[in-house]
């Protein structure tokens, strides 16, 4: 058996459990974030990265949760709960329209910008 927070993790075989990071962890069939099982995760492929990021193969995840869209290839954590991917920039797991990928920086205490906007925890500042 395998447990999270003193609560049994449905479905988790523990014979093969791997904890990860960040709140991860897979079994031979499944990954699970927080305990909750992580629906259409690739287990064989899955990678916890930071900051509540993961992806497998196909999708890539904040806190168990698909991120529509983000391109798994590309994908790259910076900090602060920032991220991009060739074609977006996400703040904890949302998009964050308008943003350039190609200019955007992570500055410090939340606050971030590209070319011409300026964003705290994404969301223009200006």
């Amino acid at each position: 058996m395998v447990y999270f927070d003193d609560e049994e993790v449905k479905g988790a075989w523990g014979a093969n459990f791997d904890i990860l990071r960040d709140g991860y962890g897979k079994d031979t069939w499944n990954v699970y974030f927080d305990g909750v099982k992580v629906e259409g995760a690739s287990s064989n492929s899955f990678k916890a990265l930071s900051d509540g990021y993961g992806c497998d193969t196909w999708n890539v995840y904040f806190e168990g949760k698909k991120i529509p869209g983000a391109t798994t290839h590309s994908f790259n954590v910076l900090r602060d709960g920032y991220a991009k991917d060739t074609w977006n920039v996400y703040f904890d797991g949302v998009k964050i329209d308008g943003a350039s990928p190609h200019s955007f920086k992570v500055l410090k205490d939340g606050y971030a910008r590209d070319s011409w906007i300026t964003y705290y925890h994404g969301k223009k500042a200006n």
